[in-house]
């Protein structure tokens, strides 16, 4: 259990730097 919520957090964690990056690429 510990693990699999780990890994959830980490991906969230990814995807969201993903989408900022994203977000700032798009408004520059």
């Amino acid at each position: 259990m510990i693990v699999t919520i780990l890994m959830l957090v980490t991906l969230l964690m990814i995807v969201t730097l993903l989408i900022v990056t994203l977000i700032q690429s798009w408004s520059f």
